[in-house]
């Protein structure tokens, strides 16, 4: 399964056993602090594959180091 750029068999959390922790993942908002742009902005970005996102439910989520690599 690949999601919005996002394949979950190639993802390692920082948790006990590379598990996936809330310091990994990342909402919309939080993703617009970092990148200094309005919320909608990051969901435009995400929808046009230009930031990877995962759905969970009726939100996305980003993984920090995706957006923290983007940033570099």
């Amino acid at each position: 399964m690949n999601e919005h750029g996002l394949n979950p068999d190639d993802i390692t959390g920082t948790g006990p056993g590379g598990r996936i922790t809330r310091e990994d993942v990342m909402t919309a908002s939080e993703v617009a602090a970092m990148l200094a742009r309005p919320r909608s902005t990051v969901y435009e970005l995400a929808r046009r594959g230009e930031l990877p996102c995962a759905g969970l439910g009726r939100t996305i989520r980003f993984l920090r180091d995706d957006i923290e690599a983007r940033l570099r």
